[in-house]
C-alpha cells in the first residue's frame, strides 16, 4: 500500500524534444532533475546542436542525408531524416506508456519529423500528446505557413495536440522585454506545465487521475489547452483557476468547446470541500458544452513551493469555434493544398538532387502534405 501511495513506478512517461526548440525544453527539464521521473530523448538532425545537451539518450536523425549539419530549415528534410532513422525513434519510444512531443514548428527538423514519431506513436498503441510552438509573426509567411501545415500533418496521428505562440508571449509580457528574457519566460511556462503534468501520472493523489483517465480525455481526438496557475493561500484558489484557464501562450484553442477537461489541484495543506466543489464549478460554468467529462484529481505535496497549484487540461476542441491569429493568408494556402492534394500524382517525385526520390513503395498520400507542396515548388 505504501508503494501505491507513493507512486506508479510501472508507468513510463517519454517526453520526445525534436529540433533546436524540442531539445532546449527537455535539457530544461534535464536542469529541472526531471529526468529521474520522466525518460527524455532529444532528436535532431543537428549534430553540434545535439552534443551541447545534456540528456543522455540522443537520437541523431538522418546522418547519411544530412552529414549532421542540420535539416537546413526545411522540413522535407526533417521528414526524410526522421524516415531514415525510423527504427530508432520506434526504439526510443517502444515500451512508454505515455508520449510527450515537444517541438518548434516552422523550422526544418521540428516541423517534418514530428508527424511521423507521432504516426510511430500511434501505430505502438500509445497514447500521444504534441506540444508544439508557432513562430514569432515577425518570421515572415513562409516559416508560419510551414508551422501551420506542420499542425494540421501532425493532427491526424496524434490523439492530442496543443498550440503555444509565441506572439502572444510578446503580447503579454510587452514590447519592451529582453529577448533572452521572453524566451526564458516560455521555456518556464512549458517546464511547469510538464511538470505538473508528470507530477499527475507519476503521484497518486487522494483523487486520483490515472493513466486510464488520461488516455480517455486523449480519446476525444483535437485541439487541446493545457494550463498551470498557483496561489499562495487557499483564498486565491479560484486565481490560480483563471491563470490555468488564460495560459498566456495558447493562442488557438478555448476550453468552450472541450469535451473533455482534467482538473488536478496541488495542495500543500488539505483543502477546504468547498473550495474543490466550488473550482469544479466554475469550470463546469465556463464550458458551454454541458456533456464535458470532467475528470478532477487532489494531491497533498508537502515540498510544493506554493499553496495551491492548479493544471487544467481540455481536449476534444473544434478548432472551427477558434481560428488561429494573425495567421488568415496561412490557412487558406493550407486550405487550397489539401483540396489540391487529391489531384496529385501517385509516382514517386523528385525533391533535389540530394534527397534523391521518395521510396517507390510509399504512398503519396503517406508522405506530409508540407512535404508533397514543397516538392511540388521544386518542380516548378
Amino acid at each position: 500500500m505504501k508503494e501505491l501511495l507513493n507512486g506508479n513506478p510501472e508507468l513510463l512517461i517519454t517526453v520526445v524534444g525534436i529540433g533546436g526548440c524540442g531539445c532546449n525544453t527537455v535539457n530544461m527539464l534535464h536542469e529541472n532533475n526531471l529526468s529521474g521521473q520522466v525518460n527524455l530523448v532529444a532528436v535532431n538532425t543537428d549534430l553540434a546542436a545535439l552534443n551541447s545537451i545534456n540528456v543522455e539518450n540522443k537520437i541523431l536523425i538522418g546522418e547519411n542525408l544530412t552529414k549532421g549539419y542540420g535539416a537546413g530549415s526545411d522540413p522535407v528534410v526533417g521528414y526524410q531524416a526522421a524516415l531514415e532513422s525510423e527504427a530508432m525513434l520506434r526504439s526510443a519510444i517502444i515500451d512508454s506508456d505515455i508520449v510527450i512531443i515537444t517541438a518548434g514548428f516552422g523550422g526544418g527538423t521540428g516541423t517534418g519529423a514530428s508527424p511521423l514519431l507521432a504516426k510511430i506513436a500511434r501505430e505502438l498503441n500509445i497514447n500521444c500528446l504534441a506540444i508544439v510552438t508557432l513562430p514569432f509573426e515577425s518570421e515572415g509567411q513562409l516559416r508560419m505557413d510551414y508551422a501551420l501545415q506542420g499542425i494540421a500533418d501532425i493532427k491526424e496521428p496524434i490523439h492530442a495536440y496543443i498550440t503555444l505562440s509565441n506572439d502572444l508571449l510578446l503580447a503579454g509580457l510587452g514590447e519592451s522585454v529582453g529577448l533572452f528574457s521572453a524566451f526564458n519566460q516560455s521555456n518556464e511556462v512549458l517546464k511547469n506545465l510538464l511538470i505538473a503534468l508528470v507530477q499527475m501520472l507519476n503521484e497518486t493523489g487522494y483523487v486520483n487521475v490515472d493513466k486510464n483517465d488520461f488516455s480517455t480525455i486523449l480519446s476525444f481526438e483535437g485541439e487541446s489547452i493545457l494550463g498551470v496557475g498557483k496561489a499562495n493561500s487557499e483564498e486565491q484558489a479560484f486565481d490560480a483557476l483563471d491563470q490555468a484557464l488564460n495560459n498566456p501562450l495558447v493562442s488557438i484553442a478555448n476550453i468552450d468547446s472541450a469535451q473533455g477537461i482534467i482538473f488536478q489541484l496541488f495542495c500543500k495543506s488539505e483543502p477546504k470541500l468547498s473550495t474543490y466543489n466550488g473550482l469544479i464549478e466554475h469550470i463546469r460554468a465556463k464550458v458551454k458544452n454541458k456533456s464535458v467529462l470532467i475528470v478532477p484529481g487532489v494531491t497533498l505535496d508537502s515540498n510544493l513551493s506554493c499553496e495551491i497549484e492548479i493544471l487544467i487540461i481540455g481536449s476534444g476542441i473544434s478548432s472551427k469555434s477558434s481560428p488561429p491569429i494573425h495567421q488568415n493568408d496561412a490557412i487558406e494556402v493550407a486550405g487550397q493544398e489539401l483540396s489540391r492534394q487529391k489531384s496529385m500524382p501517385t509516382e514517386p517525385e523528385y525533391i533535389d538532387d540530394e534527397l534523391s526520390f521518395i521510396n517507390q513503395g510509399e504512398s503519396l498520400t503517406d508522405i506530409p502534405a508540407i512535404t508533397r507542396k514543397l516538392m511540388a515548388i521544386n518542380r516548378d
